[in-house]
């Protein structure tokens, strides 16, 4: 399957069977993620947070040095760099795990659920789909919807008053910043394909609602804007809500805030 390893932006559709095994895969594992740090207390819940730090990163590293040793794969710095917003937010996950910043949290609380979601839901992998490859997209997409809500639940992280437009604001300018990066590689470092970070250069090809490929660059960008709006007030009140503390500090006076937070849709 060597030849099919280094095909750009393949897309798997609903129709084939590995659609549905590696969607029902990850939402399984994410909730025995869940359910496994729900039952820790202590030092054996922090001691876990770290260890799941240093798999994630090691999962980075390694997918790497598999990318550049592969003698069937083509590492290019126009695809293989983790620049799309999924690629930072799997790191700043991660890192977080050390780190636990509230800012850190925030971001990959709103962007990286938004991004693993409709990852999952549409996948598109930009650098082929060897069963590596594909391990690693679902795996860190995965993390990217769940470890936030472990975070949520066990380690009374919370959203700060209007944080979904705080992260916004990043994510317009990162995305904006990434359009200037994708010119620069495209134009001064030529390859056998396209530069296109966090679909800056040319929109996504998966089958999405929110994806309007008929439309040139830059205008194809505003529906994606409006719809991580839209995302980003859906779940604003979804992790308000649903995503309680858990355990026996849930009741723990949260940083900045009382016990209960603030139930609104917009703030």
């Amino acid at each position: 399957h060597l030849d099919h390893m280094n095909e750009y932006d393949v897309v798997i559709h609903m129709n084939e069977p590995r659609y549905w095994a590696l969607l029902l895969g990850s939402f399984t594992c994410g909730l025995a993620l869940i359910r496994r740090f729900q039952s820790l207390e202590g030092n054996v819940l922090e001691r876990a947070l770290k260890q799941m730090g240093w798999v994630l990163i090691g999962l980075q590293i390694a997918y790497q040095i598999y990318m550049v040793v592969d003698p069937g794969f083509h590492w290019t710095v126009h695809r293989c760099l983790p620049l799309h917003f999924c690629g930072i937010n799997i790191w700043l996950v991660a890192l977080n795990c050390f780190w636990r910043n509230r800012t850190v949290y925030l971001f990959t609380a709103f962007m990286g659920t938004i991004g693993g979601f409709h990852a999952i839901l549409t996948p598109q992998l930009t650098v082929g789909d060897a069963w590596p490859i594909l391990l690693h997209y679902y795996i860190n997409h995965a993390a990217l919807i769940f470890v936030p809500i472990v975070m949520t639940q066990r380690f009374k992280m919370r959203f700060p008053k209007w944080g979904w437009i705080y992260a916004y604001l990043i994510a317009a300018g990162a995305s904006t910043i990434m359009a200037g990066i994708n010119q620069a590689l495209n134009v001064w470092v030529p390859g056998e394909a396209l530069a296109n970070y966090m679909y800056m250069t040319e929109p996504p090809k998966a089958d999405n609602p929110f994806v309007f490929r008929d439309l040139a660059w830059p205008w194809y960008v505003f529906p994606l804007h409006a719809a991580m709006i839209l995302h980003l007030l859906i779940l604003n009140p979804l992790y308000r809500w649903r995503f309680p503390a858990f355990g026996p500090q849930a009741n723990a006076k949260v940083e900045g805030q009382g016990s209960t937070p603030k139930l609104s849709l917009f703030q």
